[in-house]
């Protein structure tokens, strides 16, 4: 009995890590994909650059509202900041309302 429990526990721990680990996985690929949009922006406005975050942010299953996506840029810089809460399933049935934060800067040139 006593190793069926311990069995039980360790499934649980298990599965909250692996649903925590995908849920960064997804940040990271999303902010690594935000940072190729910033190195590529070349001449592109601001609200276009936002828009291709946006869109991003749909193909990869991000739950990011287009008001949490901040894009700043002048005439060598731009910066997108983004941050989005997710609700990670720790254990079978409990969501954790799990916040992430993705920063990035590039630096462009005009062509």
């Amino acid at each position: 009995m006593k190793t069926a429990i311990k069995l039980l526990l360790a499934a649980i721990v298990i599965h909250g890590a692996v649903r925590l680990g995908s849920a960064y996985w997804t940040c990271f690929q999303y902010e690594d994909a935000l940072q190729q949009i910033a190195q590529f922006a070349g001449n592109r406005p601001a609200k276009e650059v936002h828009g291709q975050a946006v869109k991003k942010a749909a193909e990869l299953g991000v739950p990011v509202d287009a008001e949490a996506i901040q894009v700043r840029r002048d005439d060598r810089e731009v910066v997108i900041d983004v941050h989005y809460t997710s609700d990670v399933q720790l254990f079978p049935s409990y969501y954790y309302p799990w916040e992430f934060t993705a920063s990035v800067k590039a630096w462009t040139r005009a062509y």
